[in-house]
Formats: C-alpha cells, sequence, structure tokens
C-alpha cells in the first residue's frame, strides 16, 4: 500500500510539471527586453541607410544630423516608455494559475480515489496466484488482518464475503457459517450467498444437508428460482432424505440452465436418472408391502 502511494505522488509530480512549467515558462520571458532589442536594431537599419544616403549625396549634411537626432530621441522615448511600464506592479494570471493547479491537482486526485477507489483491493495478502476463482486469503496472518479490520468496520459486506470463503478454502467451516450468518445479514438478497452459506453449513455439520442447510437453500431458491447452485444442493438433500420427486424437480430445472452436452450436464442427467431408479424401486416395492399385510388381517368368525 506504501509503494501504490509513492508511486502516485510521483505519477501527480510528472502530470503537475507537465502543466506548471509551460505556464512558469510564460511568465519568466519578458517582453520588454524583446521590444528593446527590435527597436535598437530598426534604428541601426536607418542610421544605416542614412549614411548609405549621405554617401550617395542624396542627403546634405545638415538634414541627415537633422534625421539622427530625431531616431535618437524616439529610441530614447520609447525606452523610456518601457521602462515605466516596467516599474508598474502587474497581475501575472498564469502564475496564479501555476499556484492554483500544483495545489488543486494532488488534492482532487486523492480526494476522487478516496471516494471512487477500492482500498481493500490493495490487501497485500490477496493474490490471485494463491486464491480460488473467487478470491480468498491462503494466509493465517492475512486472516488475523482482515478480523481486525472487520471488528473496527463490521459493516463491510465484501470484506465479510472474502473472509467466509477464505474459511472454506482453509476448511474451517465452523468460522465460516458465522462469517456467512453475519453477511446474509448485511446482504439479504442475494441466492448465492444463501447457498453458499448452505454449503458451509452442510459441511459444518459432516457433509450433511438435511435440517438447516435444507432451510438456508430454501430461502436461497425463494430469491431466486434458477440459482444453479441452490438447486444443485437442493436435488442432492432431496436424495438426502428420499424425496425422489423433489429430487429431480430441482435437477430438471438446473439441467435446463446448463449447456447441452457439457460435462456438468451430463453429471445432472445420471443424477436424475439415478432418482427415476429409486424412486421405481420403491414403486415396485410398495405393492410387496401391502400384499403380506392383508394376508395378515382375516375376517373373524363366529363359534367355538
Amino acid at each position: 500500500m506504501t509503494l501504490f502511494w509513492i508511486i502516485c505522488t510521483l505519477l501527480l509530480a510528472v502530470a503537475s510539471l507537465f502543466v506548471v512549467l509551460p505556464l512558469l515558462r510564460s511568465t519568466a520571458k519578458s517582453n520588454h527586453v524583446q521590444r528593446d532589442a527590435a527597436n535598437l536594431e530598426i534604428f541601426r537599419d536607418q542610421v544605416a541607410e542614412m549614411d548609405a544616403d549621405l554617401h550617395n549625396g542624396l542627403l546634405t549634411p545638415e538634414l541627415y544630423e537633422q534625421g539622427k537626432r530625431e531616431l535618437q530621441a524616439r529610441l530614447l522615448d520609447e525606452v523610456k516608455a518601457t521602462e515605466g511600464s516596467g516599474s508598474l506592479p502587474a497581475r501575472n494570471p498564469p502564475k496564479v494559475l501555476a499556484i492554483v493547479l500544483v495545489v488543486l491537482l494532488p488534492l482532487a486526485s486523492v480526494g476522487l480515489y478516496l471516494k471512487l477507489g477500492n482500498l481493500n483491493a490493495f490487501l497485500p495478502q490477496v493474490t490471485h496466484a494463491t486464491a480460488d476463482g473467487f478470491g480468498a486469503l491462503r494466509s493465517e496472518a492475512a486472516l488475523k488482518t482482515l478480523e481486525e479490520k472487520l471488528a473496527k468496520k463490521p459493516q463491510d459486506p465484501e470484506s465479510w464475503l472474502l473472509l467466509a470463503r477464505s474459511y472454506v478454502e482453509l476448511e474451517r467451516f465452523t468460522d465460516a457459517v458465522r462469517a456467512y450468518d453475519k453477511l446474509t445479514q448485511l446482504v439479504p438478497d442475494e441466492a448465492q450467498l444463501w447457498a453458499d452459506y448452505a454449503d458451509a453449513q452442510a459441511m459444518a455439520n459432516g457433509q450433511s444437508l438435511a435440517g438447516k442447510p435444507a432451510a438456508l437453500l430454501d430461502k436461497a431458491l425463494a430469491v431466486d428460482p434458477n440459482n444453479a447452485k441452490a438447486l444443485a444442493l437442493a436435488g442432492t438433500a432431496a436424495m438426502e432424505r428420499g424425496d425422489y420427486p423433489a429430487a429431480i424437480q430441482h435437477w430438471e430445472k438446473l439441467l435446463k440452465l446448463m449447456p447441452k452436452d457439457s460435462e456438468d450436464a451430463k453429471m445432472v442427467e445420471g443424477g436424475i436418472q439415478q432418482a427415476r431408479d429409486f424412486l421405481a424401486q420403491l414403486k415396485q416395492a410398495a405393492p410387496a408391502q401391502r400384499a403380506p399385510a392383508a394376508e395378515g388381517k382375516k375376517p373373524a368368525t363366529g363359534g367355538k
């Protein structure tokens, strides 16, 4: 994080130089000096022309002296006018603008980043190379830092999500359940979070979806009936409790959301077929179970 701010400071300094230096250069140059040099050059040219005219007999010595005096007087007037204008205190808009930009550019840049940027992105422990597809911390030290942050700022759902997925990655399922419980309180209308919560709860329950995980899946499907993970787990929960029609219903709906002929679709089709086989076996066993029960009931007869 410190390195990031150092780089930002350097970039701001370079950007400021590109904007400010041209403004300062424009103020440093003096137009008075350039004007005096131009006037002096004109005076020399005119004197040279008069020398040539005198040499060629076009001017009399009296006219030559008179013209030279007039040129000298005009040059002195120009110099005095320049000095007079330079002595007056003049406002310098480019210089003022340069100072304002030097102050405002860094303040505006930092302010915009703090408003729109994501400071969590610079947690040093989060690396894509060591995280799963969703992003998860694999270091206990990193987890401790994140836990301390959430203790100070418990209303940050992004950090709770990172913490929950990190606990799952480290197979700390009880802690993951606690994190997902807090997260779903902050974000109750996200079906994927309820499905992930149910998954973590099932792992904490010894990989069983019975009970609370099934209830969490019902909440997920109430928010989004087409959530793929919720449908998949709901079908598994139905199979676990022997509700094969419900399992078939959930998985057939899931199958419609998948690309045809994909590996996942083939696995779901296999699960649906297995549920149908179990259901058929139950239907075949039902008449056989009813028959012995019927035979055991003999009609009552009178007599001794």
